[in-house]
């Protein structure tokens, strides 16, 4: 029984991890795709 339980933990915190890396990503390439900085005054056309 103890060696079911301890693979059962190792699954969760493996699926946890993969979740938190997925969960991440998808965070930080939706704030840099919304990041559109202003254009300065002398670029301006």
């Amino acid at each position: 029984m103890k060696k079911i339980t301890s693979r059962l933990w190792v699954f969760a915190v493996a699926a946890l991890l993969l979740l938190a890396k997925v969960t991440a990503a998808a965070a930080s390439a939706c704030l840099i795709s919304a990041y559109q900085p202003e254009v300065p005054e002398a670029l301006r056309k």
